[in-house]
């Protein structure tokens, strides 16, 4: 039901908000993103057996936003993907800010605060995919709502919000609400030339699954590529989720890293004698930039942000970016067995403006004990 009224409220705000505009009441924005990928990928005979593994092109992410601003409190954002061909709701939200300036409240559809690669815009990220560590631990996008805030100058920020798992705007049967929470703190300031900016911080989640339910799966490299750590349907009354996060910047060299863990609390049915299951995953991933720019980073966000070459095209050559990233995830313990594996990453990226870039990756992923594959993608990004 939802689904087919969200496009007639986008319509509707859209009017209603563009009318008001007119009148002052409202400041209003429009915008979007393209994202393609092609990817071929080269799997070893063992895995090609177990696995299917595509080539091709793929619309990634096709979004429409709408974003306003009203009664100098409120602010709201209207976004949904059209790049599977039915129109998918991301961020649907309206934020309130007190007028002494303490915590904002936000509502509606968003991504939960935990993780600072999920926190990170897809259009800002160094490589075709996220990292299967993240894609399989961390939560992304729910119903719910949060409070966030920043203190001491904006060194230090903090969210913390109730979600209930959702696909869309429809609640699934049987969702109850999880916590989740972040905290990130600056110890180095600096964020522009040569000074460096270090940034920590810790994320929680604890969630009450879905119909009694987990299942925790990854890929890595490039979407086109099979999930080949997967723990299945897991019968379990509850999971806490943790997370650790470091962001390193100096002149031109950007470093950032994750440790993600999952605890899992089995039913009976699932493990006999009632124990927990444990998974982690880890990544770090590094770059540097040829031309000399800075990788920016966001305050409101904690987390890097989109980059402006300083010779854009084509009055200059853009920027380039050379990086690397190593991801592992582990999804076995106990009568649990996920699979394990881990992956080397590559790339070479070209910033012609601040919104187009090309990114060129090599990946290749080594699940244990089931050979290896090497994927090569080519991602295009504009938004405006």
């Amino acid at each position: 039901m939802f689904r087919s009224l969200a496009p007639t409220a986008l319509v509707l705000v859209s009017a209603a908000t563009a009318t008001q505009a007119e009148e002052g009441a409202f400041d209003i924005s429009v915008g979007g993103r393209v994202h393609v990928e092609a990817s071929t990928s080269s799997p070893d005979p063992a895995l090609e057996e177990r696995f299917e593994f595509e080539d091709g092109v793929d619309w990634r992410r096709a979004r429409v936003v709408l974003n306003g601003e009203f009664l100098d409190r409120f602010t709201f954002k209207i976004e949904h993907d059209f790049a599977s061909g039915d129109i998918v709701p991301t961020d649907v939200f309206i934020e309130a800010t007190p007028t002494d300036g303490e915590a904002t409240l936000r509502v509606g559809h968003f991504k939960e605060p935990f993780s600072l690669s999920i926190q990170q815009s897809s259009n800002n990220h160094s490589f075709i995919a996220r990292p299967a560590a993240v894609t399989a631990l961390a939560p992304g996008r729910n119903l719910g709502f949060m409070v966030h805030d920043r203190l001491v100058g904006d060194r230090v920020a903090w969210a913390v919000g109730a979600f209930r798992d959702s696909d869309g705007y429809d609640i699934r049967p049987g969702a109850d609400w999880s916590l989740s929470g972040r905290l990130t703190g600056l110890a180095l300031n600096g964020d522009e030339g040569s000074e460096p900016l270090l940034h920590l911080g810790v994320a929680l989640s604890h969630r009450q699954p879905t119909a009694e339910a987990v299942r925790l799966r990854g890929r890595a490299g490039v979407r086109l590529a099979p999930r080949q750590v997967d723990t299945g349907r897991l019968p379990a009354d509850g999971m806490r989720l943790t997370g650790a996060e470091l962001v390193l910047a100096r002149s031109s060299f950007w470093l950032q890293g994750e440790v993600l863990t999952a605890q899992v609390d089995l039913l009976p049915v699932g493990s006999p004698d009632g124990r927990s299951a444990r998974f982690e995953a880890q990544y770090v991933e590094a770059g540097w930039f040829l031309t000399g720019e800075r990788k920016p980073y966001s305050r409101s966000s904690r987390s890097f942000t989109r980059l402006r070459p300083k010779a854009p095209v084509p009055e200059g050559r853009g920027a380039w970016e050379l990086a690397t990233r190593w991801d592992h995830i582990d999804l076995s313990d106990g009568s649990v067995a996920g699979g394990s594996q881990q992956s080397l990453s590559l790339a070479l990226n070209w910033y012609l403006r601040d919104n187009l870039r090309v990114l060129a990756n090599y990946v290749s992923t080594d699940p244990a004990g089931t050979g290896s594959v090497e994927h090569v993608g080519l991602f295009l990004h504009f938004d405006f």
